[in-house]
This record gives C-alpha cells, sequence and structure tokens, in this order.
C-alpha cells in the first residue's frame, strides 16, 4: 500500500523522535514486496504507543490497528510457562516431576542414564526431547498442525528413547512446549483455550488473546500471507496447541508486558515472576520458555514467533520497564525492527508529541 511518496501507508504522526526512529526501521522493512501489515505497540516510561503500517489484506487499504488479531506463533509457549509455573505455585505438579507423571501408564520413562526427564528441562529446553516428532507429516504445508492430536502425540512417545542426559544442551523444542500443554490439560481436565483464559487472559483483560477466533471477532483478523506474499491458510492446533495456538492484538500484547513488569494480580504475578528467573545457560540464557537478549547493553526478556503467514516479536526490559510488540502478517522476520528499537529506547528518554 503505497500513499503516492514511495512510502507505506501509516498510522504514525512522524512528530517525536521514537515517531522518527519507528518509520526509519519499518519502511525498509515494509519495502520488502512481500510484506502487508504491521501492528506496533511500544510501551515506554508507563505510556503507550501504538503504529501501524500497511494493509490488514493486499489491496484493502485498511491499515492494521491495535486490535487487529494476528497469529503470534511462538510467543504461545511463554503462556504455557506461566500456567505451568502456576501449577507448581499451587501444588498441582513440581517442576522437577518427571514428566512421566502426566502422561499414560502406556509410555516408557523417558530418562537417559536414570536421568528423567523433568517439567523443568522440557520449559527450558534441554530436555533431549526433539525440536519435532518423528511421526509429524504436516502433509498439508499450509496448515500442518491441524491433524496431530494426541493419539499421535502419544504414539510418537511410546517409541522414543532419549539420546543424551536432560538438562545438559540446548535444543529448541516444539515438541516438549505443545507435550507441557497437553500435560496441562490432563492436570487441569480442560483444554488449554479454557485453562488459558480461566488463568492468564481473563485475569488480565486480555479478551481478544485466545485460540480460537470467535465469529464476532473474525473482521478483525487479517488476512496471511507467507515469506513470498502469498496467501496462506491459518494455523490450527490440537495437541500442539501449548507450542503456538494463541491468536492477540498489540492492545492485548501491551497489557502482557505490562503483566511480566508487576502489573498483574499477587497469584498470577508469583507465577509470571518465576518464568523470568534462570533456569539454564548453554550459549541461549533462558527462564522458563523465555530467552534472555541483549539488544544494547541491558538483557532483555525475549520470545518471538512464526506461523505460514505471520511473524511476531515480543521483548521487555525488566530493569528499566519498557517493551516492544511488533505484529505482521507476513511470513518476513521482525527481529532486526525490534532490536532496534529497543536498542533505542534504551538509549533515548521520551518526548510527548
Amino acid at each position: 500500500m503505497n500513499p503516492g511518496n514511495g512510502k507505506t501507508a501509516t498510522t504514525n504522526p512522524l512528530i517525536t523522535p521514537l515517531d522518527k526512529v519507528v518509520d526509519s526501521n519499518v519502511q525498509p522493512y515494509m519495502a520488502n514486496k512481500a510484506a502487508t501489515g504491521l501492528s506496533i505497540a511500544i510501551l515506554k516510561e508507563g505510556k503507550t504507543y501504538f503504529y501501524g503500517y500497511g494493509e490488514t489484506a493486499k489491496g484493502n487499504k485498511l491499515i492494521p490497528g491495535e486490535h487487529t488479531i494476528f497469529e503470534i506463533g511462538s510467543i504461545t509457549k511463554t503462556f504455557t510457562a506461566i500456567l505451568l509455573a502456576d501449577a507448581s505455585n499451587n501444588n498441582k505438579l513440581k517442576l522437577e516431576d518427571p514428566v512421566n507423571n502426566y502422561l499414560p501408564d502406556s509410555i516408557s520413562k523417558l530418562e537417559f542414564q536414570g536421568i528423567p526427564v523433568t517439567l523443568k528441562t522440557m520449559v527450558n529446553h534441554s530436555s533431549g526431547i526433539p525440536r519435532m516428532p518423528s511421526n509429524f507429516t504436516g502433509a498439508d504445508f499450509s496448515n500442518p498442525y491441524k491433524d496431530y492430536d494426541n493419539n499421535k502425540l502419544f504414539s510418537f512417545y511410546k517409541n522414543f528413547l532419549p539420546i543424551r542426559k536432560p538438562g545438559e544442551k540446548y535444543e529448541y523444542s516444539n515438541l516438549a512446549m505443545g507435550t507441557l500443554g497437553v500435560m496441562l490439560e490432563r492436570v487441569y481436565q480442560k483444554n488449554y483455550e479454557a485453562i488459558f483464559i480461566e488463568k492468564i487472559s481473563a485475569p488480565l483483560g486480555m479478551n481478544d488473546t485466545r485460540q480460537f477466533i470467535r465469529k464476532k471477532d473474525s473482521s478483525r483478523f487479517d488476512k496471511e500471507y507467507n515469506e513470498s506474499g502469498v496467501y496462506n491458510s491459518q494455523w490450527d492446533f490440537k495437541a500442539m496447541a501449548g507450542a503456538g495456538a494463541i491468536r492477540s492484538t498489540a492492545a492485548d500484547m501491551i497489557k502482557y508486558a505490562k503483566a511480566n513488569l508487576g502489573e498483574a494480580p499477587s497469584s498470577l504475578r508469583k507465577a509470571i515472576e518465576l518464568t523470568h528467573k534462570i533456569t539454564f545457560i548453554d550459549g541461549a540464557k533462558i527462564g522458563m520458555a523465555w530467552h534472555i537478549i541483549k539488544p544494547g547493553a541491558d538483557e532483555a526478556i525475549f520470545h518471538n514467533g512464526g506461523t505460514g503467514g505471520y511473524r511476531s516479536y515480543l521483548a521487555i526490559n525488566l530493569k528499566n520497564k519498557f517493551a516492544v510488540v511488533i505484529l505482521s502478517n507476513t511470513s518476513i522476520a521482525t527481529e532486526r525492527v525490534g532490536n532496534a528499537l529497543m536498542k533505542w529506547l534504551e538509549e533515548n528518554k521520551m518526548q510527548d508529541r
């Protein structure tokens, strides 16, 4: 969407230094012919700033807003980590428990040389559980997770034996996080979305953040495109919901950033704070699902996400209390933009419009 000056249409007023640094970093991203739309939210010094760029669907000339709904992919894993932390705080489980405690009895012990895979090693990506299950075929490339159910998940584990000691090596695992979601369902006897809404989105007022799009919200769920700019189906999840099933908005994700900065009900705040604690270091520094990065001099908790037609970015500086959210409806990485904005926010104070 080109307003006639060679740049992408935007809601950015281009007044303050922040406005201008956002634009200078986003316009090169949007110059990619495949790029479609971005919704950006920035939290700094207690104030929130929203920016929309491009279109919610190619050719419709509607700029994404803070209430436009996107798939956020693997940022879902941080929610799964909070649910796990909350369950631990409420004595539903213990992070050091062997995962077999929460799987069918027909599954052999998941251990290596007598050392079991635990909930903790699953949530910090050191369990030795592979990135994806070997029986994952993903026959429909445009919506690969839609048929991978609990039967297939448990069938994989019946034939799987760990090949290294849990807790020693980092290996990012969609499978481990998806399995944690299934185990939480077994603990609570509810589906993943129901647990998520009860424990996280309802208490935080994140009313647009959920797994399944309500009919009344469908007009706000923007169209999605792959890295070539070709329309891609939304992704649907069954057994792997805990790894990537959640949809959200920039407005809700800023609420989530604030919750991670302490603005949450007491019991939920304790669970969130537990997920921030470093549980594993192996090149990568990991809390519970959260990765610790340094866009500038400061550390920030971070997660990104990607589905067939979306990319997402969330970074939160816990020390100086600012955050960046970027949601894209094209499958083009947003980390360069997000990290540049985080670095600028670290180094600069705000000026009001």
